[in-house]
Order: structure tokens, then C-alpha cells, then sequence
């Protein structure tokens, strides 16, 4: 078990003194794993750890939500992890240096907020988002390919140009790169889509940056942030505007098998969309919502 681990990064005599409250190799095993996993990144020993170093780590993992390689639980049992280490060696003391603190506890606090709410966007604060969009094509054509489409940030970077999309006698569809199947555009999102497409500069990627260069998920996360700021709204992730996509659907009736497909997810891992809460308050905005088809900018 992990008392024979050897590290690099972890002190094994701090690491065999906090093992001892647990009961479950699982649980032990995890622990190691992400602990170890932290110090690589931040490429320094658990006992050398900064502030800095917890803010780029915090940062990497989000560009790892966004890419749809982890979910946000999982960072929240990451941090959880990181921090009740943290706090038990600054109880104890003599394993961190003089000045040590818990740097993790302060985004942990952010995530048990987050977690209810963060995992969409609701249908009012969408619209406002939209609307603070509106001035640029771009950034209002990505977030209505995430929002009705359910695209994520990555396959949003992947597509090239136009010849990434079919058309069909029922409507157009999109073809991703990790997808079985071409992925479903629903017919408002393709109006804006090809409006777009007319009047884009022509550059080897779909969407660009000043300089003509692909985008990459850092920059829709910054995205994000600079529109929600301007919208007057909390912090929403791509992800909280993809899943929206499944919520939607799910809300009109939509069964596990079609949302799956729309989503490129397994129907099992679909089933984390049917939030009971979020259906609600759909249907009581849904009269006053502008952009339940959105509209062009």
C-alpha cells in the first residue's frame, strides 16, 4: 500500500502520520494519488507549496473541466483532498515550514457554493448573457453552438471551417472529431452559424484569435469571465452553458437515448443532467425568456 510509495514530492514520514485516519485502502489510495498528482504539476514538494502554485493548479483543472476530461465534482473532491491534508499538517506541526498556510480551504468554500448552481446557467441569466454578447459575432456564435447544440469548449477550438458541416433534408449536423455521429445544429443556432461563416475572416480555424490563431479552451474560459462581467452575472463555466443544452431538453421531453446522442455522452452518464430543479425553473421562465430559440445578435 502507499506506506511503500516512495515520492518526490511528499514527506513519507508527514504522509504515514496522516494515513492513520483511514479506514479504506480506496480512499488512502486516492488521497496519494491526487497529492502526488498536484505536486507534479506545481513541479515542487508538497512543503514548498505557495499560493501561486495552488491558483495554477486550480486554473489547470479548470481548463480540464472545460475540456470535458474531469467534472467538477471531481475537482471539489481534489481540493477536499488537498486541503484535509493541508490542515493536518498545520495542526500538527513540524512538517510544513514557519508561515505555512492553507492555501486550498478558500476555493473549497467557492466550490461547496458552486456546486448546486454552477452546473448550468439559469434560462434568465443566459439571456442576459446573450444579450451582453451580442456585440461580437464570434463570441455569441460560440456560445450559441455550446447552449443549443451542446458542443464543448474543445470541439467548439476543433472545427475548421465550413466543410465541418452537412446538410441533410431535416437539418444540419456537425462531424467531431471524438463523436461517433455528426452532432445535431439546431435550426436557430445554424442561422447564426452562417452568418457568421459569411462574414469571418478566412483563417485555417472556424474561430480565431486577433493574430488569425485557433482558439483553445484558456481563451473561451476567459471568455467567460470577461462576458459574465459584463452581463453583471456570477462566474459561469462553458460547461454550465453546454449543459444547459441537456437540461433543455430534458425539460421538453427529451428521452435519455436522444439527449445522450445530442450530447455525445453515454445515457448513463447523461442521467447527471435530469435536475429536477433546474426543469422547474425552466418551465416558470419559459414564458418570459427571449432566447429559448435564440434569436440573431
Amino acid at each position: 500500500m502507499s506506506q511503500n510509495f516512495k515520492s518526490d514530492f511528499v514527506n513519507i514520514e508527514a504522509w504515514n502520520f496522516f494515513r492513520k485516519r483511514f479506514k479504506s485502502e480506496t480512499t488512502e489510495a486516492s488521497y496519494w494519488s491526487d497529492i502526488n498528482e498536484f505536486c507534479r504539476i506545481c513541479g515542487k514538494p508538497f512543503d514548498r507549496v505557495r499560493r501561486d502554485d495552488v491558483r495554477a493548479y486550480y486554473e489547470e483543472m479548470r481548463g480540464r473541466i472545460e475540456e470535458g476530461k474531469i467534472s467538477p465534482l471531481t475537482l471539489t473532491k481534489k481540493f477536499r483532498e488537498l486541503h484535509s491534508f493541508s490542515e493536518i499538517l498545520l495542526e500538527q506541526g513540524g512538517f510544513l515550514p514557519e508561515g505555512a498556510e492553507d492555501f486550498f480551504y478558500p476555493y473549497l468554500k467557492n466550490m461547496a457554493k458552486e456546486e448546486k448552481t454552477a452546473r448550468s446557467v439559469p434560462v434568465e441569466e443566459m439571456d442576459v448573457l446573450l444579450r451582453a454578447a451580442a456585440e461580437d459575432t464570434m463570441v455569441y456564435t460560440i456560445l450559441t453552438l455550446m447552449y443549443r447544440a451542446g458542443l464543448t469548449s474543445t470541439e467548439i477550438t476543433e472545427l475548421n471551417n465550413e466543410e465541418d458541416f452537412l446538410l441533410y433534408d431535416d437539418g444540419a449536423y456537425v462531424i467531431l472529431p471524438q463523436r461517433r455521429e455528426p452532432c445535431y445544429v439546431p435550426e436557430d443556432a445554424w442561422a447564426i452559424l452562417t452568418d457568421y461563416m459569411a462574414e469571418r475572416e478566412q483563417h485555417p480555424s472556424l474561430f480565431y484569435n486577433r493574430r488569425g490563431g485557433r482558439l483553445n479552451s484558456m481563451y473561451i474560459s476567459r471568455m467567460m469571465k470577461k462576458y459574465c462581467g459584463r452581463a453583471g452575472i456570477k462566474q459561469y463555466s462553458a460547461e454550465a452553458v453546454r449543459n444547459c443544452c441537456a437540461f433543455n431538453m430534458f425539460a421538453y421531453g427529451a428521452s435519455e437515448g436522444q439527449v445522450a446522442g445530442q450530447m455525445g455522452r453515454t445515457e448513463i452518464q447523461i442521467r447527471r443532467y435530469k435536475g429536477v430543479s433546474y426543469r422547474g425553473n425552466l418551465r416558470k421562465k419559459a414564458n418570459d425568456l427571449v432566447k429559448m430559440r435564440i434569436e440573431k445578435p
